[in-house]
Protein backbone atom coordinates (compact mmCIF):
# COMPACT_ATOMS: atom_id res chain seq x y z
CA UNK A 1 0.00 0.00 0.00
CA UNK A 2 0.75 3.59 -0.72
CA UNK A 3 0.68 6.55 2.12
CA UNK A 4 -1.12 9.64 0.22
CA UNK A 5 -0.13 13.00 1.10
CA UNK A 6 -2.58 13.94 3.34
CA UNK A 7 -2.26 11.24 5.52
CA UNK A 8 1.16 11.92 5.72
CA UNK A 9 0.22 15.17 7.13
CA UNK A 10 -2.09 13.79 9.49
CA UNK A 11 0.64 10.96 10.96
CA UNK A 12 3.14 14.51 10.82
CA UNK A 13 0.09 16.76 12.90
CA UNK A 14 -0.35 13.24 15.16
CA UNK A 15 3.76 13.55 15.59
CA UNK A 16 3.13 16.78 17.39
CA UNK A 17 0.76 15.84 19.97
CA UNK A 18 2.13 12.13 20.69
CA UNK A 19 5.02 10.48 19.26
CA UNK A 20 3.49 6.52 20.11
CA UNK A 21 0.45 5.69 18.20
CA UNK A 22 -1.88 2.70 18.15
CA UNK A 23 -2.73 1.93 14.33
CA UNK A 24 -5.98 0.08 14.55
CA UNK A 25 -7.07 -2.05 11.81
CA UNK A 26 -9.55 0.18 9.36
CA UNK A 27 -9.28 3.79 7.83
CA UNK A 28 -9.75 5.86 11.44
CA UNK A 29 -6.30 7.39 12.96
CA UNK A 30 -6.39 8.18 16.65
CA UNK A 31 -3.92 10.13 19.23
CA UNK A 32 -3.89 11.26 22.55
CA UNK A 33 -1.86 13.58 24.25
CA UNK A 34 0.26 12.30 27.61
CA UNK A 35 -1.86 14.61 29.48
CA UNK A 36 -4.72 13.41 27.81
CA UNK A 37 -5.91 17.10 27.32
CA UNK A 38 -5.32 16.59 23.20
CA UNK A 39 -7.75 14.11 21.43
CA UNK A 40 -7.81 13.31 17.78
CA UNK A 41 -9.45 11.28 15.22
CA UNK A 42 -8.99 11.38 11.37
CA UNK A 43 -10.38 9.14 8.46
CA UNK A 44 -7.57 8.54 5.85
CA UNK A 45 -8.01 6.92 2.31
CA UNK A 46 -5.82 4.07 3.44
CA UNK A 47 -7.37 1.37 4.80
CA UNK A 48 -5.28 -0.56 7.11
CA UNK A 49 -5.03 -4.57 7.32
CA UNK A 50 -3.79 -4.86 10.85
CA UNK A 51 -3.52 -3.38 14.13
CA UNK A 52 0.07 -2.31 15.23
CA UNK A 53 1.85 0.17 17.51
CA UNK A 54 4.53 3.01 16.76
CA UNK A 55 6.73 3.82 19.53
CA UNK A 56 8.59 7.09 17.71
CA UNK A 57 6.04 7.96 14.76
CA UNK A 58 8.86 10.97 14.18
CA UNK A 59 11.44 8.27 12.97
CA UNK A 60 9.14 6.21 10.83
CA UNK A 61 7.44 9.21 9.22
CA UNK A 62 11.67 10.13 8.63
CA UNK A 63 11.81 6.57 6.68
CA UNK A 64 8.29 6.97 4.77
CA UNK A 65 9.13 10.65 3.28
CA UNK A 66 13.20 9.16 2.50
CA UNK A 67 12.02 8.43 -0.83
CA UNK A 68 9.04 9.38 -3.70
CA UNK A 69 6.06 7.08 -3.67
CA UNK A 70 7.28 4.36 -1.16
CA UNK A 71 5.39 1.58 -1.15
CA UNK A 72 4.17 -0.24 2.71
CA UNK A 73 3.89 -3.64 3.71
CA UNK A 74 2.33 -4.86 7.07
CA UNK A 75 3.82 -7.69 8.39
CA UNK A 76 3.30 -9.41 11.81
CA UNK A 77 6.07 -8.12 13.57
CA UNK A 78 7.44 -5.44 11.15
CA UNK A 79 6.19 -3.18 8.52
CA UNK A 80 8.59 -2.90 5.54
CA UNK A 81 8.87 0.26 3.09
CA UNK A 82 10.33 -0.49 -0.27
CA UNK A 83 11.31 2.13 -2.76
CA UNK A 84 12.83 1.75 -5.99
CA UNK A 85 14.44 -1.87 -5.20
CA UNK A 86 15.62 -0.60 -1.14
CA UNK A 87 14.03 -1.93 1.65
CA UNK A 88 13.63 -0.29 5.41
CA UNK A 89 12.45 -3.14 7.55
CA UNK A 90 10.73 -0.77 11.07
CA UNK A 91 9.81 -3.22 13.60
CA UNK A 92 6.50 -2.28 16.07
CA UNK A 93 6.42 -1.63 19.04
CA UNK A 94 4.87 -3.24 22.26
CA UNK A 95 1.19 -1.68 22.37
CA UNK A 96 1.44 -1.70 26.49
CA UNK A 97 4.24 1.10 26.30
CA UNK A 98 3.04 3.29 24.45
CA UNK A 99 -0.02 5.95 25.19
CA UNK A 100 -3.06 4.62 22.86
CA UNK A 101 -5.95 7.10 21.70
CA UNK A 102 -9.21 5.63 23.08
CA UNK A 103 -11.54 3.59 20.50
CA UNK A 104 -14.35 6.06 20.89
CA UNK A 105 -15.29 9.61 20.80
CA UNK A 106 -16.44 12.12 22.79
CA UNK A 107 -20.42 13.15 22.90
CA UNK A 108 -20.30 17.64 22.21
CA UNK A 109 -22.56 19.37 23.75
CA UNK A 110 -23.39 22.47 21.93
CA UNK A 111 -23.15 25.15 23.60
CA UNK A 112 -21.91 27.99 21.44
CA UNK A 113 -20.57 27.10 17.60
CA UNK A 114 -18.80 29.34 14.98
CA UNK A 115 -16.79 28.67 12.00
CA UNK A 116 -13.19 29.83 11.66
CA UNK A 117 -11.56 29.03 7.43
CA UNK A 118 -8.34 28.09 7.14
CA UNK A 119 -6.92 31.46 6.45
CA UNK A 120 -8.16 32.33 10.17
CA UNK A 121 -6.90 29.64 11.71
CA UNK A 122 -3.22 30.19 10.09
CA UNK A 123 -3.63 33.99 11.14
CA UNK A 124 -4.39 32.87 14.47
CA UNK A 125 -1.42 30.46 14.65
CA UNK A 126 0.24 33.36 13.40
CA UNK A 127 -0.06 35.47 15.65
CA UNK A 128 0.28 33.90 18.75
CA UNK A 129 3.89 32.91 17.45
CA UNK A 130 4.59 36.90 16.38
CA UNK A 131 3.23 37.81 20.19
CA UNK A 132 4.23 34.92 21.89
CA UNK A 133 1.03 34.40 23.58
CA UNK A 134 0.59 31.77 25.69
CA UNK A 135 -3.42 31.75 25.28
CA UNK A 136 -6.12 31.42 22.64
CA UNK A 137 -10.07 33.10 24.35
CA UNK A 138 -13.32 32.58 23.16
CA UNK A 139 -15.23 35.46 25.18
CA UNK A 140 -18.77 35.71 24.97
CA UNK A 141 -19.83 39.58 26.62
CA UNK A 142 -22.44 41.75 25.94
CA UNK A 143 -23.57 40.37 22.96
CA UNK A 144 -20.65 40.15 21.49
CA UNK A 145 -17.85 36.51 20.52
CA UNK A 146 -14.59 37.60 20.39
CA UNK A 147 -11.25 35.34 19.83
CA UNK A 148 -8.25 36.47 20.88
CA UNK A 149 -4.37 35.39 21.68
CA UNK A 150 -2.57 36.87 24.23
CA UNK A 151 -2.02 36.39 28.16
CA UNK A 152 -5.20 37.29 30.08
CA UNK A 153 -3.48 37.39 32.93
CA UNK A 154 -1.17 40.62 31.86
CA UNK A 155 -3.63 43.43 31.37
CA UNK A 156 -1.04 45.32 28.83
CA UNK A 157 0.08 42.19 27.24
CA UNK A 158 0.11 42.44 22.95
CA UNK A 159 -3.09 40.62 21.94
CA UNK A 160 -4.58 39.83 18.64
CA UNK A 161 -8.46 40.18 18.44
CA UNK A 162 -11.54 39.44 16.49
CA UNK A 163 -14.91 39.37 16.49
CA UNK A 164 -16.68 36.44 15.06
CA UNK A 165 -20.53 36.60 16.00
CA UNK A 166 -22.93 37.02 18.22
CA UNK A 167 -24.34 36.30 21.57
CA UNK A 168 -27.06 35.98 24.62
CA UNK A 169 -24.36 34.14 26.88
CA UNK A 170 -21.89 34.75 29.12
CA UNK A 171 -18.47 33.16 28.82
CA UNK A 172 -14.59 33.05 29.12
CA UNK A 173 -12.81 29.85 27.34
CA UNK A 174 -9.18 29.82 27.31
CA UNK A 175 -7.19 26.98 25.39
CA UNK A 176 -3.21 26.96 26.05
CA UNK A 177 -2.12 28.13 22.71
CA UNK A 178 0.69 25.21 22.80
CA UNK A 179 -2.34 22.55 22.80
CA UNK A 180 -3.75 24.42 19.57
CA UNK A 181 -2.26 21.17 17.28
CA UNK A 182 -4.25 21.30 14.73
CA UNK A 183 -4.31 21.40 10.65
CA UNK A 184 -5.16 24.50 9.15
CA UNK A 185 -8.11 23.71 7.15
CA UNK A 186 -11.97 25.48 7.10
CA UNK A 187 -13.56 24.05 10.50
CA UNK A 188 -16.70 24.00 12.54
CA UNK A 189 -15.37 24.77 15.98
CA UNK A 190 -17.96 23.96 19.26
CA UNK A 191 -17.59 24.98 22.77
CA UNK A 192 -18.62 22.61 25.43
CA UNK A 193 -20.03 23.24 28.86
CA UNK A 194 -17.92 19.93 29.80
CA UNK A 195 -15.17 22.28 29.38
CA UNK A 196 -13.26 21.40 26.11
CA UNK A 197 -13.61 22.84 22.21
CA UNK A 198 -14.30 20.40 19.58
CA UNK A 199 -13.28 20.79 16.06
CA UNK A 200 -14.81 19.26 12.85
CA UNK A 201 -13.12 20.10 9.26
CA UNK A 202 -15.54 20.74 6.62
CA UNK A 203 -14.76 17.07 4.42
CA UNK A 204 -15.87 15.51 8.53
CA UNK A 205 -12.47 13.64 8.05
CA UNK A 206 -10.67 15.46 10.88
CA UNK A 207 -11.89 16.08 14.40
CA UNK A 208 -10.20 17.40 17.72
CA UNK A 209 -11.34 17.59 21.12
CA UNK A 210 -9.10 19.99 23.15
CA UNK A 211 -9.52 20.51 26.69
CA UNK A 212 -9.93 24.00 27.98
CA UNK A 213 -7.48 25.50 31.03
CA UNK A 214 -9.25 24.91 34.38
CA UNK A 215 -9.83 28.94 34.65
CA UNK A 216 -12.43 28.83 31.73
CA UNK A 217 -16.14 29.83 32.46
CA UNK A 218 -18.69 28.58 30.07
Amino acid sequence: MNISKPTLEVLKNFASINTNILVREGNTLATISNGKNIFSRATVSETFSKEFAIYDLNSLLGLLTFTENPELDLGDESLKINSSGAEFEYYYADPSIIVAAPDRTIEVDNFFEFDMTKEAITNITRAASVINAPVLSVVGREGKVTLSVGDPATPRSNTFRQVIGETDKEFDCRLAVENFKVIADDYKIVLSQKKFMFLENTAGTMKYWLALEPNSTI
